[in-house]
């Protein structure tokens, strides 16, 4: 240190967590867990930042999850990298971004848009489309409780038919009025279009 000069400030590097598919508060809470409460936690205990935030229609955060989309998911995210980037503890060219299942994707969104991110972490993060998603996730449900053949079928069929009227908005004839309300959304839509190959 100089004499009469004030010495620098500390500049640490900076994480954010980016939360899953769900409308998260700051805590990811899964199981009854706080996942990223103790993540970030460890992560302060080994010399970093930390900014962990509650999700759009989350917490104590406004909007309405269902009406944003994947996209505008990131462009909230980056909001963050923004404000860390100002701040005078954080070394601008050391921030970091890990997103927690498809808030994966939402870090991979926001890292090829924003070059003040030094790196991306992904965490359960889905490395197929939203549709592929889906569909697995329902074969494991029927794989799970040892039903199969026809009824299977059936449902895979009823899926597509959904995925194809959310996709075009066509379609809707076929489906309940209540099974359009829960997944006629742009969020859903967003999703189910998302393919993390091409993000990376």
């Amino acid at each position: 240190p100089v004499p009469g000069r004030k010495p620098a400030p500390l500049r640490l590097p900076a994480v954010v967590l980016v939360s899953g598919s769900n409308p998260s508060d700051r805590d990811e809470i899964v199981a009854g867990i706080p996942i990223f409460a103790q993540l970030a936690n460890a992560l302060a205990d080994a010399g970093y930042l930390v900014v962990r935030y509650d999700e759009r229609g989350a917490g104590q955060s406004g909007g309405r999850s269902e009406s944003a989309t994947i996209e505008e998911f990131a462009i909230d995210a980056r909001a963050v990298v923004t404000y860390l980037g100002k701040r005078r503890d954080v070394d601008p060219k050391r921030i970091s971004m890990i997103g927690y299942g498809e808030g994966g994707w939402i870090a991979l969104i926001a890292a090829a848009r924003e070059q003040r991110l030094a790196a991306v972490g992904l965490m359960a993060t889905p490395a197929i489309s939203g549709t592929e998603l889906v569909l697995e996730q329902q074969r494991q449900l029927f794989e799970r409780s040892g039903t199969a053949g026809a009824a299977q079928q059936a449902a895979v069929e009823q899926q597509k038919k959904i995925f194809d009227a959310v996709i075009t908005g066509k379609g809707w004839e076929g489906l309940t009025a209540d099974v359009r309300r829960r997944v006629d959304t742009p969020l859903y839509r967003s999703f189910l279009t998302f393919d993390p190959v091409q993000a990376i």
